[in-house]
């Protein structure tokens, strides 16, 4: 791809009254430049489209949105999904001279925006770009960025990650004011990528439902364990959608359920299958069953105290922690306080599931006040060779054992790991160091043989 600094010059220099703005506002600079990814804002590309509008009669553009659905700032805040902006910038810049050319000009549509606009150079062999070809070529830069974004960034992050490119062409006329032709493109060329995203979702909404209505899913089990012993004290129900699709993981699968309004049709199957599952459980061990922040007040997750799937898997409230998962936001904590107290008088007992990450983990705690916090593995991972998650962890440890919670560390994955945290006194652990998920329950000794 072109430097940007060269680009910068060039424009500059082509432009020889905004060069003297410049130099005597450098706050207007701010304007046309995006901070973040240093590149040009949609207006700089003016003098350049008037050229190749005046020298060959049109010009086509690409629009690479980054779906606001993905929740990235909300969930982790504006600095992060800066880093999401800046790595996509990065993959068009790592894709040119495959997908894009280095004579392609990419953009940002405003500052601090979510679109880049990449301007395409003339097509060397035909006169008129081809829409069959440019829609061809929107495709392989979206699923390029795509790859480019699966490759650099967390997978907790990529999960929510969602791009998806429009492309529109600009026919030159001299009645019309080129900056509105340009911005008409622009509209339709962004209305093309919303399109694509609500195909998908539909798409994505219609396999859902198939997955429910045929109950396509089937249970994990996690053991937990008691990390000075390494003693099997419970396990976490893990669902699973249909092998070797992408709704075989939980993320995928729940993230397409708040899409399409079916969070609590697929929580139900999920219980469902995880009660099953629990059929099996070894005597004395506890089930840990996650729960939507949504389908806390199912009342069919109410009336399970009152169905046989209890009695026919041979527990009661007592042997099950109600795991919440913060996938969104709690909106009424008062309801939602109101709610697990109704559980908690059923018998069950309450879990938050990934402390220290997610929405408002401290005020979940404060109001809900669980008697299972679970640390998210972000912390976990690392934490013997790093001292700003060890005194994290030991100020949740604190915490929990001033207040009586029972303390799990998840993602444990080396004997590094495990050393720390029985050195910091963390209670109980979970993570691929002991076992992996699987669907019957492993022997205590498979577990143990983990080490």
């Amino acid at each position: 791809m072109y430097d940007r600094h060269d680009f910068h010059d060039f424009l500059l220099e082509s432009w020889l009254e905004l060069h003297d703005v410049l130099a005597e506002h450098p706050e207007v600079k701010r304007l046309l430049f995006d901070p973040v990814t240093g590149l040009p804002t949609t207006p700089l590309l003016f003098p350049r489209i008037e050229s190749l509008l005046e020298e060959r009669g049109e010009i086509s553009l690409l629009c690479l949105n980054v779906v606001k659905y993905s929740k990235i700032e909300e969930i982790y805040g504006w600095k992060v999904f800066d880093e999401v902006m800046r790595d996509v910038a990065l993959a068009l810049e790592r894709i040119t001279g495959s997908e894009l050319r280095d004579s392609d000009i990419v953009a940002e549509l405003m500052i601090s925006g979510n679109a880049f606009v990449v301007l395409l150079s003339p097509p060397r062999t035909t006169k008129h770009m081809e829409r069959d070809a440019l829609m061809a070529l929107a495709r392989r830069v979206e699923e390029r960025v795509r790859r480019e974004l699966k490759a650099t960034l967390d997978p907790a992050l990529y999960v929510k990650f969602g791009c998806y490119v429009g492309a529109a062409t600009v026919k030159h006329d001299p009645k019309l004011r080129m900056e509105r032709l340009v911005h008409d493109a622009l509209d339709r060329a962004l209305a093309q990528a919303d399109a694509r995203e609500a195909q998908d979702a539909e798409e994505r909404g219609r396999r859902l439902k198939e997955i429910i209505d045929t109950e396509a899913v089937r249970t994990l089990v996690h053991p937990m364990v008691r990390l000075d012993d390494l003693s099997v004290i419970g396990y976490e129900a893990l669902s699973r959608g249909p092998e070797a699709t992408e709704f075989e993981r939980p993320d995928k699968l729940f993230k397409a359920a708040y899409d399409a309004d079916m969070v609590v049709r697929l929580e139900r199957l999920c219980r469902k299958r995880a009660l099953e599952a629990a059929k099996g459980l070894p005597g004395g061990r506890l089930m840990f069953i996650n729960v939507e922040p949504e389908a806390v007040a199912d009342p069919e997750l109410r009336e399970v105290v009152f169905t046989s799937l209890l009695a026919e898997a041979g527990l009661q409230p007592k042997h099950i922690v109600l795991e919440i998962t913060e996938r969104t936001a709690i909106q009424d904590f008062c309801a939602f306080r109101s709610t697990i107290e109704y559980l908690r008088m059923l018998g069950f007992s309450i879990a938050i599931d990934d402390a220290g990450a997610g929405y408002g983990s401290l005020q979940c705690l404060a109001e809900v006040r669980p008697e299972w916090v679970k640390i998210d593995m972000s912390l976990v991972r690392g934490i013997d060779s790093d001292e700003i998650r060890r005194q994290l962890v030991e100020s949740m440890h604190s915490f929990a054992a001033r207040v009586g919670v029972k303390l799990v560390a998840e993602g444990v994955e080396t004997p590094e790991e495990l050393a720390a945290l029985r050195e910091i006194g963390v209670e109980y652990g979970q993570g691929f160091l002991f076992a992996r998920p699987s669907e019957p329950f492993p022997s205590d000794d498979e577990v143990a043989a983990g080490l």
